[in-house]
C-alpha cells in the first residue's frame, strides 16, 4: 500500500501546482487530503509496512514466480497512475457541487484529469494483458479473471464520462450526470482494491488473504461512498445549467446512447463478478461466472458502441440525416462490406465486428484526408493544413484508430487461433496452422533461482526460428512455473509451451497460433496514445491563456 499511498499524494501535489481556480482548489485540496488520510490510516495502523517480523526468519520465502518478470515492474505503477488518478477527478466534482460550479468551468478544469487517469488505465489495463498473455502459459490475453474486472469496472465507467464531459464543456448541460460518473469511476476503483487486499476474490492476480485488511478497507470504502453520496444529494439540485433541445438524430444523442451502452457493459462486468461472492456469503455455495456468460453480453454491447463510434463525431449537434454520412462515407462502408465473404462462416458476431472495425478505419482515413483536402490540394498546401488541425481532433482520430486496431486484433486472435498439444520426443513434430514446430533438444538447466527443463524447437517454414520454453521449478518457493517462448510475426504469433516428462511418451507440449495478436497491443498504444494527445493539447491551451 505505500506504492498506493505514494501516488495519492503525488496527485495531491500536482492538484496544488497545476489548480488556478480558487473557487475549486481549496475545496478539492481539502478533499484530496481526507482521502490521503483514509488511506495513510489503513496503511498504519492495518497494514504498517515498517513492522518487525519477529522471529527473524534466516530465509526469506521469496518471490512468487509469476512476479518476476519486467512487465510486472511497469504494470502496477502505471496502473495506479490511472486509479488514483480519478481520486483527483473525485475531489473536483466534490468540490464543485459543494461550492455550486458551473458546469462548463467544472468540465474545463477536470477534464485533462480524466483524460490523464484514463489514459494511464488504459495501458495499464494492456500492459497486464500483454504480461499474462507471455507469463502466464495458456496463450490468452484475457480470461474475464474477477481482478482483471475490477481494472475494467472503473475504465469503462470513465470512458462514458469522457465522451459526456464534451456535453457539459460545450452546453453546460448533465453536469450533475457526470459527476455522478466521476463519483462511481472512483469508488469503481476502490472496490476492485478492496475485493484484491481481502482476499475475497480467488485469481492469479490476487496475492493477499487477510480479512482484517478487507475490514479496514470495506469501512473506508463504505465511508467514501456515504460521504459522497449525502453531498450530492444534498448539494446537486443547486446547479444552474442551460435549456437546449437537440434532434433525436444528433451527436447529443449518440453521446447518450454511448453512455447508456458503457454503463450497461460495467453492470455486466459488474454483477459477473460481485454475484459468485454475494452468493456464496448468503448461501455457501460456490459458483463461478466464466467467459460465455461475459462474451454472450459484452459482444453485443460492443457491437453497438463500433456503431456509435462510427456514425457519431460525424453528426452534427443539431441534428442530420444518417442516410448523409452513408452517402458521405460510401467507400468506407463500400470496402467493409468487400470483407463480409472471406469470414462470414466465422459467425454473426465476429463477421460483424471486422465489418464495423473496418469502416471505423477507413472512415477516419476518409474523414482526414477531406479535412485536410489530400486529393484536391498540393501535398504541401494539405500539409499546411494538416498542422492548423486540432489537437482535439486528431487525439479523437487516433484513439478511434486504435480502438479500431483492437477490435480486428481481439476478433481475430479470438475466431482464428489454433492449439495443438501432443507429447513430444526430439526429433519429432507438431503441426500448427502450415507451419511444423520441431523438438531438436530437451536439457535440464540450472538458475540461481530455479531448476528447468529447457526445450529447443525450430519452425520450419520460418527459417527455422528457434523458441526456448521452460518448464520451471522454483525450490525456495516451492512452486512450478511454464515459461512460454512466442514467435512474433507481424501478422500472428506462434506460442510454445512445455510441461512435465513422462518417460514413455516424451515432453507434453502445447502450441498456440495466435493471428491478429500484435494488434490488440498495437491498439491499446494507439488508444493511450490519442488521449495523451489531448492532455499535451489542453495544456498548451492552458499555457497560451496565462
Amino acid at each position: 500500500m505505500l506504492l498506493w499511498c505514494w501516488v495519492l499524494a503525488l496527485y495531491l501535489l500536482l492538484l496544488e501546482f497545476f489548480l488556478n481556480n480558487d473557487e475549486l482548489k481549496k475545496k478539492s485540496l481539502i478533499v484530496q487530503n481526507l482521502v490521503c488520510f483514509g488511506f495513510l490510516s489503513f496503511t498504519l495502523f492495518s497494514l504498517d509496512p515498517f513492522a518487525q517480523i519477529q522471529p527473524t526468519a534466516s530465509n526469506g520465502l521469496g518471490f512468487n514466480p509469476i512476479l518476476q518478470d519486467i512487465g510486472l515492474v511497469i504494470h502496477p505503477p502505471i496502473l495506479y497512475l490511472g486509479y488514483l488518478g480519478f481520486s483527483a477527478a473525485f475531489s473536483l466534482s466534490i468540490a464543485a457541487l459543494i461550492a455550486n460550479v458551473e458546469g462548463n468551468k467544472w468540465a474545463n478544469t477536470v477534464r485533462p484529469w480524466i483524460l490523464a487517469s484514463w489514459s494511464f488505465l488504459t495501458l495499464g489495463i494492456g500492459l497486464g494483458s500483454w504480461w499474462a498473455y507471455r507469463e502466464l502459459g495458456w496463450g490468452g490475453f484475457w480470461f474475464w479473471d474477477p481482478v482483471e474486472n475490477v481494472s475494467l469496472m472503473p475504465w469503462l465507467i470513465a470512458t462514458a464520462l469522457l465522451h459526456l464531459i464534451l456535453i457539459v464543456k460545450k452546453f453546460n448541460l448533465l453536469r450533475n450526470f457526470a459527476i455522478l460518473l466521476s463519483i462511481m469511476t472512483f469508488i469503481s476503483s476502490i472496490m476492485g482494491t478492496f475485493l484484491v487486499r481481502s482476499g475475497i476474490l480467488i485469481s492469479v492476480h490476487a496475492f493477499a488473504n487477510d480479512s482484517k485488511q478487507g475490514l479496514y478497507i470495506l469501512a473506508l470504502f463504505c465511508l467514501i461512498i456515504i460521504s459522497s453520496l449525502i453531498t450530492f444529494v444534498l448539494f446537486a439540485n443547486k446547479a444552474k445549467e442551460n435549456n437546449c433541445q437537440f434532434p433525436f438524430i444528433s451527436r447529443f444523442t449518440s453521446i447518450l446512447l454511448n453512455n447508456l451502452l458503457f454503463i450497461t457493459a460495467f453492470a455486466v462486468v459488474c454483477i459477473g463478478t460481485l454475484y459468485p461472492i454475494i452468493l456464496e456469503y448468503l448461501t455457501d455455495a460456490t459458483i463461478s461466472v466464466g467467459a460465455p456468460y461475459y462474451n454472450s453480453l459484452f459482444n453485443s454491447i460492443a457491437l453497438g458502441i463500433l456503431i456509435l463510434t462510427i456514425i457519431g463525431p460525424y453528426l452534427s449537434w443539431n441534428g442530420g440525416k444518417l442516410i448523409s454520412i452513408f452517402s458521405r462515407y460510401k467507400f468506407s462502408f463500400f470496402l467493409a462490406l468487400l470483407t463480409i465473404p472471406f469470414i462470414f462462416k466465422k459467425g454473426f458476431i465476429a463477421t460483424a465486428a471486422i465489418t464495423l472495425a473496418v469502416a471505423l478505419f477507413v472512415s477516419i482515413l476518409e474523414s482526414y484526408s477531406r479535412r485536410i483536402k489530400l486529393f484536391s490540394l498540393p501535398l504541401l498546401e494539405s500539409i499546411v493544413l494538416a498542422k492548423g488541425v486540432s489537437k482535439t481532433y486528431y487525439a479523437m482520430m487516433i484513439s478511434h484508430i486504435g480502438v479500431a486496431i483492437l477490435v480486428l486484433g481481439i476478433t481475430i486472435a479470438a475466431n482464428w487461433q489454433e492449439e495443438n498439444e501432443s507429447y513430444m520426443r526430439i526429433g519429432e513434430s507438431i503441426s500448427i496452422n502450415k507451419y511444423k514446430v520441431n523438438l531438436i533438444n530437451a536439457e535440464f538447466i540450472k538458475d540461481k533461482n530455479f531448476n528447468a527443463v529447457k526445450g529447443s524447437f525450430i519452425i520450419q517454414n520460418l527459417s527455422n526460428k528457434l523458441l526456448t520454453p521452460e518448464n520451471r521449478f522454483y525450490s525456495i518457493e516451492k512452486q512450478k512455473k511454464i515459461k512460454s517462448d512466442i514467435y512474433h510475426h507481424p501478422l500472428f504469433d506462434i506460442y510454445v509451451t512445455i510441461g512435465d516428462i513422462d518417460k514413455d511418451k516424451g515432453i507434453a507440449t502445447r502450441v498456440y497460433y495466435r493471428p491478429g495478436a500484435i494488434a490488440i497491443w498495437l491498439g491499446c498504444i494507439a488508444i493511450t496514445l490519442g488521449a495523451a494527445v489531448s492532455v499535451f493539447g489542453i495544456l498548451i491551451k492552458q499555457k497560451k491563456l496565462k
